[in-house]
């Protein structure tokens, strides 16, 4: 059985799941800035 790190939360079960969840978050973020400056400028 494998054994999850226990620096991780518990939704993420590795680092490189952990580290994609973040950039996928701010890029995701990222465009819907983009979307909110570009309507409402």
């Amino acid at each position: 059985m494998h054994q999850s790190d226990p620096d991780l939360p518990p939704f993420a079960r590795s680092w490189r799941q952990l580290y994609f969840l973040v950039i996928g978050s701010l890029l995701l973020e990222i465009v819907l800035f983009y979307g909110f400056m570009q309507y409402f400028s």
